[in-house]
């Protein structure tokens, strides 16, 4: 019975773990299809962020060798003269659930444009409020030090956060400032 038993085990563990590599193959080959495709529609997203912060301008990669763990990609927004109109930062901060992809637009005097949530796993209909445009667009006009007050903004650069959701606001806050604190040593070295 107990050389029965140490069979059936064995023959029970074989099986699964044929099934484990059939399928972990088979999650490998649609990784392989797909991951092309993945990366050319989170291509497009922030391409299509940066030109709604940033409208009518060509997008020029911009190396970053910078401290900032936030900060992911930069990119310095041309217009068709080839007239510096600013520039387009993408931050990835920690939030509640995850990093919260976020391109930030920051003009040559070091004023946020525009905020546009391009990734998030964030909670839906409470992180995920900071996507929307009646929350991020706070941070238009202002240039920081950014604070996130719970209620009411009393001073020129609180950012009131989303209710049941302060820390995605503070994670994409923090996002925004590296982003603005990047563009002012860029603008004062070379976009001016």
């Amino acid at each position: 019975m107990n050389k029965e038993f140490t069979r059936e085990l064995i023959r029970l563990a074989g099986i699964l773990l044929a099934v484990t590599l059939i399928v972990g193959a088979a999650l490998g080959a649609v990784n392989g299809v797909t991951i092309d495709r993945i990366a050319a529609v989170k291509a497009q997203k922030t391409q299509d962020a940066m030109s709604a912060i940033i409208p009518n301008c060509t997008f020029e990669r911009v190396e970053y060798t910078g401290d900032s763990d936030l900060i992911r990609e930069i990119y310095a927004a041309k217009d068709a003269s080839g007239t510096y109109m600013g520039l387009c930062v993408k931050v990835a901060p920690t939030g509640f659930s995850g990093e919260v992809g976020t391109i930030v637009g920051i003009t040559p005097d070091n004023k946020v444009i525009g905020v546009e949530v391009v990734e998030s796993t964030e909670t839906a209909q409470l992180g995920s409020k900071a996507g929307e445009k009646s929350w991020n667009s706070q941070y238009n006009g202002k240039g920081g030090p950014f604070v996130v007050v719970k209620s009411r903004a009393a001073g020129e650069n609180d950012i009131v956060a989303i209710s049941g959701a302060t820390i995605t606001s503070s994670a994409v806050t923090r996002g925004v400032q590296a982003a603005v604190d990047f563009a002012v040593s860029y603008n004062a070295e070379v976009g001016k």
